[in-house]
């Protein structure tokens, strides 16, 4: 099976400064913590003009648009959710999005290149082992989300229209 590293396409036109008012404590932005998260949070962002809303944002925590909320509880019911309400003060422009908190798994092989310092990853390989009837999840152990996402997963997605993201197909061992 395939799967896919999942990020947001940085060159949109994105919000940025998500987050400034720490509506959200990203120390808790994972499934062991997610009780300790409001089931609303309202979060301050920045918007360049003609801003674009991508259908998943990673930084600086997972944020989904409705359409992959869906796909993501259809591939993996026990997912856990949480409503993200962004919004521009000045130009009062907002933007809804879902916090889902999705599985975190250790599916790194040796192969897997990081960064001198060890907290990034520069090439993912998966272990098979690990990941062979996970949908959709997160690489554990890094405040960096790298959410993974299998083929047929990925597919519905894409099917239903979302926009403003970047697949790489990872190896598996």
């Amino acid at each position: 099976m395939k799967f896919f590293l999942t990020e947001t396409n940085t060159r949109n036109r994105l919000p940025y400064g998500i987050n400034a008012n720490r509506a959200v404590d990203v120390r808790y932005a994972n499934r062991k913590n997610s009780y300790r998260i409001p089931n609303c949070c309202v979060v301050d962002m920045k918007t360049p003009s003609e801003v674009f809303f991508t259908d998943i944002i990673t930084e600086p925590f997972l944020m989904v648009s409705r359409e992959v909320a869906e796909v993501i509880e259809m591939y993996t019911p026990e997912t856990i959710f949480k409503t993200i309400y962004l919004l521009e003060t000045e130009s009062e422009i907002n933007a809804t999005y879902f916090m889902p908190f999705v599985e975190e798994v250790e599916c790194l092989s040796e192969q897997t290149k990081r960064s001198r310092g060890g907290t990034e990853l520069l090439d993912i390989v998966l272990r098979q082992d690990a990941v062979a009837e996970k949908p959709i999840f997160r690489v554990a152990g890094f405040t960096h989300v790298y959410l993974i996402v299998r083929l047929d997963a990925i597919e519905s997605m894409l099917r239903r229209g979302i926009r403003g993201i970047k697949l790489k197909e990872l190896s598996v061992v």
